[in-house]
């Protein structure tokens, strides 16, 4: 008799076309067909309310084996409560968004909810902060020419724009060449970043430097500043995700860096089933632990990443090489990918 495959579902938090998540489920895909897992996806079309209600009737009919789900902000007892249901279902997390409040209220993994088996997050804080100074340091000589003004465009208010806002403060707060002039909400949209920086720009003339908190704004920022290019102005901007456009952009000289590596985060997660599987996935992964780091992508190591973005360079990796049990030198996940570049 066939043994039964493990049954892994990815709740996506957006939509199939999200720039970012598209992404993420592609890698998911291909970590799952690596491993012999049964994968299912289901959206949260980027709202808490119909995610959970998707996830009500999916699991009314049906439980998988593991379950990879991000967390909204403001939705985090109510879904743990619905999973606690279903104690066959393993759940690991994806990054950390709960508000204080709601972390106080459902713990860690496996303190109140015991089939809360991880979470697999990165640090946004720092992230951000490493993205920030790379910013102002390219972008140095203008602000010393009397353009010496910071704006930026964050998403949606939640923990995941706080925590990114948060880095951006702490690098400007470690120089004194540059000011933060103000940072709006463009709630993840590129047209409305672009709409949104050109208000900004002649708001605060003397910019410089243009932070972003994804890639797909950063882009509505490049195209907001094309004509101001075009009189020779230069401007830094940077962004957060790896998404495929921004490869070109970097080439093109329209976006000076990306932070990023998070794509993989759900394949990352594929690999700790696995090691659950085996019995070997450590129990303190948890938000207090980040066991992912991002890393910059800018000009100078543009060629040795952007092959690393592409899903042929994945198609015959064995993500078993990435397990701690088939690695049992190693204590700690080693979720980095291969690159001689340090982060900045």
């Amino acid at each position: 008799m066939a043994s039964h495959a493990t049954s892994v579902m990815f709740v996506s938090p957006s939509t199939p076309d999200d720039p970012f998540f598209s992404r993420v489920e592609l890698f998911i895909r291909m970590a799952a067909e690596n491993l012999g897992f049964d994968l299912t996806v289901i959206y949260g079309e980027a709202h808490r309310i119909y995610q959970q209600q998707e996830l009500e009737q999916y699991l009314a009919k049906e439980q998988p084996d593991y379950m990879l789900v991000q967390v909204y902000a403001g939705s985090g007892k109510a879904l743990f409560e619905l999973l606690d249901k279903y104690p066959t279902v393993k759940v690991i997390s994806l990054e950390h968004l709960l508000l204080n409040h709601e972390t106080e209220e459902v713990g860690k993994p496996g303190e109140i909810y015991k089939n809360w088996i991880a979470e697999l997050t990165f640090d946004n804080v720092s992230a951000s902060e490493t993205l920030s100074r790379y910013l102002l340091k390219a972008c140095e000589q203008e602000a010393r020419t009397d353009r010496w003004g910071i704006v930026g465009v964050n998403g949606l208010h939640g923990q995941e724009a706080l925590q990114r806002h948060a880095g951006l403060v702490e690098a400007v707060n470690r120089t004194n060449l540059y000011e933060l002039h103000q940072v709006v909400n463009a709630k993840w949209q590129r047209e409305l970043a672009q709409k949104q920086v050109r208000t900004l720009l002649s708001r605060y003339p003397k910019t410089s430097v243009i932070w972003s908190a994804s890639d797909w704004m950063a882009l509505g920022v490049a195209d907001a500043i094309e004509p101001l290019k075009r009189t020779g102005q230069r401007f830094c901007i940077g962004g957060f995700d790896w998404i495929p456009e921004i490869v070109d952009a970097i080439q093109a000289n329209r976006i000076s860096a990306s932070i990023g590596g998070h794509f993989m985060l759900g394949a990352w997660a594929m690999v700790m089933v696995y090691d659950h599987i085996k019995g070997v996935m450590p129990r303190d992964i948890n938000s207090d632990n980040p066991i992912l780091n991002l890393q910059l992508m800018h000009a100078g190591n543009l060629q040795e990443i952007a092959p690393l973005l592409e899903r042929q360079a994945w198609k015959n990796v064995d993500f078993r090489q990435y397990s701690l049990f088939y690695n049992d030198q190693h204590q700690d996940y080693q979720f980095r990918l291969p690159l001689s570049d340090p982060a900045e």
